[in-house]
């Protein structure tokens, strides 16, 4: 029993004085390796040299990192953890510059971000080639929108002047108008006069004109007969006597509906005074529907 108590003590030294061995093997390799970057930033450069050059190189990256136009803001928000990464940098770098073996880390570091940057540069500058390309196809598009809205408002103005040539080529005129007094006989007949006391009607004639354009059919023809006094001769003032005409209301001597086929059609309207005639000029209106056909006058003595 002791036997086996020893050689099992044997065996754990021996394992120890391996492992002893392994750490002190291992920790001269890195010794080793740390001198030997050290030993070749010194036999390369001088040490404040190495930290300059850095710092110069994180400084650039900053400047070109600030130099970035973008309206990404993901993009932006990462570029903002580079730059802050490259600013950790430059601090370590002027708190450590007298540590060569952690200069050089810092340098692997800042090659590292240093390609970082160079990826996000051609990332940036490809999202603002796309972003130039359709900031020009929207450029396009709007001005094509824009000549679209001017011939649309050029065709819009061309077609309200033409609709309003149709609507002025649709209404009708009179020719040959005229309008005198007449004196009835007991036998009926009836004579022209110009006499304000013989005078018992009113006749007015005329042709509409052959009109293709205008719609064909029925329409009130309005007569307005104005005495010398400028009061329109009016059987009554109410309503009943009132039409439209010009965008305002007047009153109207006689109204007849008339069925038009766009052909020229005679006809004649009548007005019988109740009181006798005054002497003067008289202003006779004829006016189809809402607008004015012709006007004439004449005169009583």
């Amino acid at each position: 029993m002791a036997e086996s108590k020893e050689k099992n003590n044997r065996t754990l030294i021996i394992l120890l004085i391996l492992l002893a061995v392994t750490n002190v093997a291992t920790l001269f390799l890195f010794y080793s390796e740390r001198q030997e970057n050290i030993e070749l930033i010194t036999n390369n450069t001088d040490l404040t040299t190495e930290k300059d050059a850095l710092t110069a190189e994180l400084q650039e990256m900053l400047a070109a990192y600030d130099s970035v136009s973008t309206d990404n803001v993901e993009m932006l928000a990462q570029i903002e953890e580079q730059k802050a990464e490259i600013e950790k940098l430059m601090k370590e770098a002027e708190k450590h510059k007298d540590d060569a073996w952690i200069i050089y880390k810092l340098r692997k570091e800042a090659k590292t971000l240093r390609e970082v940057m160079r990826n996000y540069l051609v990332t940036i500058d490809s999202l603002n080639t796309v972003n130039q390309e359709l900031v020009a196809q929207k450029a396009e598009v709007e001005t094509k929108l824009t000549e679209q809205k001017v011939q649309n408002e050029e065709l819009s103005t061309k077609n309200e002047e033409l609709a309003e040539k149709v609507k002025l080529g649709s209404k009708l005129k009179v020719v040959d108008l005229f309008s005198l007094g007449q004196r009835v006989k007991s036998n009926n007949v009836h004579r022209e006069t110009d006499r304000a006391h013989r005078v018992d009607k009113i006749k007015t004639c005329f042709t509409i004109d052959k009109n293709e354009v205008t719609k064909p059919g029925k329409k009130d023809v309005y007569l307005r007969i104005i005495g010398p006094d400028g009061e329109v001769l009016a059987y009554d003032q109410t309503k009943e006597y009132m039409f439209t005409y010009d965008g305002k209301e007047g009153l109207y001597s006689r109204k007849s509906e008339i069925t038009y086929e766009n052909e020229e059609m005679d006809m004649c309207l009548y007005w019988d005074l109740e009181e006798e005639a005054v002497e003067g000029t008289y202003i006779v209106e004829v006016y189809a529907e809402d607008y004015m056909m012709g006007t004439t006058s004449f005169e009583l003595k």
